[in-house]
């Protein structure tokens, strides 16, 4: 009857598992432009499974190449008009909106936020010194994102939310920040760029949103680049999906005051080829946002207002920049007439490193490379504990009806906490488990052996004492407090599930 009640289980769970991998994307589930399938063919050598669906575009003087592949994990095909997240290469867009500003004289770059927010009483007179251009260029000294935001950006792996959601408004983050010390050096801020777009919509009066659309998308026609939270509250029609491995979805992210950084904003290869065609041929709003000013984060590559101009080697210098957040990833980049866009709906498909190599880098490694992409040994030790041990340790203590460390005999609150435990663990196993290297079917079979084990507890209930611990008062310590962290854990699983496909 266990045994029954178990394969019952595992077909089931099996069946209704959330997070199964779609079949790989390389090969025939690419169309387009045979160049351009060779040269991302290549770039995801050997990760073709790592691969939920990406739409690629090269632009080679008048001529358009095109590839899309793989799904949206929606439902809907993948077409050049799909739209992906654009995680930080929105932030070309908000560089831009500063540059045509200044350009007609509405702001400068050596405006400070001293001048920019009268009316803040700042925590350090560092944070009023700092100017729009430091803001642009990643020289403010500001952190990455504000305090109340770094506990959830670290949890973001296993929770599969967004670590942007609930943080403070911005004037209220910025009037107690104080910015790191030793001058204006290289330090990437997306808490700088938010700061950005809010001065920018103080300066004019004019909210952010129909800022940049204003001063930059309406010019040029980008209609499809949307911001959640002004232009839609939801997602776009027939969005690519964030995931953080193919199939398994991740919240898409979405903070109204983040929009400059590129949080809760969308845009398709189709509206992005109309913005580079106009920045390549000199017409786009804000073209002294391109020029290199400063320093980057290498000796390679320096940056201008937004924008990264990267020395490859071999006269491929490129003028570039790249976005991600934990289920996308954006590529925008040229030299000369030579262009290329890439958005990818997987965060291990890392579009930073199929742009380049499309482009002509020639020392870009292949994405196998890539830190996002894990090793088939790392994925599958940070998986097998959450499949093993919910299916091994159940089973052992009431087939043997004694535990395995103590050699203590089965009650009635082993019974409970070891199933309640087990159970926490298979939920947490969805979120943080790498089920493309991982086969689900393991899952599924942990799942069944709960079940069967849980079934066996139930059969020689009647028959065990509520409680057999050598000290009753530890033991029943230890019940309570197994208990109440297995309902933690179950509980931050299933919202978890709840937010990313409820």
């Amino acid at each position: 009857m266990a045994a029954a009640i178990g394969a019952a289980a595992a077909v089931a769970a099996y069946t209704v598992m959330p997070g199964t991998p779609p079949p790989p994307a390389g090969g025939p589930g690419f169309e387009g432009d045979p160049g351009v399938q060779d040269s991302v063919a290549a770039s995801i050598e050997g990760r073709e499974n790592r691969v939920q669906g990406l739409s690629v575009l090269e632009i080679d003087g008048e001529q358009t190449r095109r590839l899309v592949g793989g799904t949206t994990g929606g439902g809907s095909a993948m077409t050049a008009q799909t739209p992906f997240e654009t995680g930080s290469v929105f932030k070309v867009f908000t560089a831009m909106t500063l540059a045509d500003l200044a350009a007609d004289g509405e702001t400068s770059l050596d405006r400070t936020l001293g001048e920019v927010f009268g009316h803040i009483e700042f925590a350090s007179p560092r944070t009023a010194a700092i100017t729009l251009e430091e803001l642009a260029t990643h020289r403010s000294g500001l952190p990455r994102i504000p305090p109340a935001g770094m506990a959830a950006g670290v949890l973001t792996p296993f929770t599969l939310t967004d670590p942007y959601r609930g943080l403070p408004p911005i004037e209220e983050s910025l009037a107690a920040v104080v910015p790191a010390r030793g001058g204006p050096e290289w330090s990437y801020s997306n808490f700088g760029y938010a700061v950005l777009g809010a001065a920018l919509a103080e300066e004019t009066g004019i909210p952010f949103p129909r800022l940049v659309r204003e001063r930059v998308f309406a010019p040029l026609g980008m209609d499809d680049t949307v911001m959640r939270g002004a232009d839609l509250e939801g997602l776009p029609e027939g969005a690519a999906l964030p995931h953080a491995t193919p199939g398994k979805r991740v919240q898409p992210w979405k903070a109204e005051h983040y929009l400059p950084v590129g949080i809760g904003t969308w845009t398709t290869t189709a509206d992005l080829e109309r913005f580079l065609r106009a920045v390549m041929d000199g017409t786009a709003p804000g073209m002294a946002a391109i020029e290199p000013a400063r320093d980057g984060p290498v000796p390679e590559t320096r940056i201008g207002l937004g924008w990264l101009t990267t020395d490859f080697g071999d006269g491929v210098e490129v003028v570039q920049h790249s976005g991600a957040t934990y289920g996308s990833s954006a590529f925008i980049g040229f030299q000369g007439d030579h262009g290329a866009i890439v958005l990818s709906n997987s965060f291990t498909a890392d579009a930073s490193y199929i742009g380049p190599r499309l482009l002509g880098a020639p020392d870009v490694p292949p994405m196998a490379e890539s830190p996002t992409v894990p090793s088939t040994a790392l994925a599958l030790a940070t998986t097998l504990p959450f499949v093993l041990l919910p299916a091994v340790l159940p089973l052992a203590l009431m087939l043997r009806r004694r535990t395995l460390v103590g050699q203590r005999p089965l009650d009635r609150l082993r019974v409970v906490s070891m199933t309640a435990g087990a159970s926490a663990l298979l939920l947490a196993g969805l979120m943080v488990g790498d089920w493309v290297a991982t086969p689900p079917a393991l899952w599924a079979a942990a799942v069944g052996a709960v079940a069967a084990a849980a079934a066996v507890g139930v059969w020689f209930w009647p028959r065990l004492a509520t409680e057999a611990g050598r000290w009753r008062w530890l033991h029943v310590a230890c019940f309570i407090l197994s208990l109440a962290a297995s309902g933690a854990l179950a509980a931050t699983a299933a919202h978890s599930l709840l937010t990313v496909y409820g």
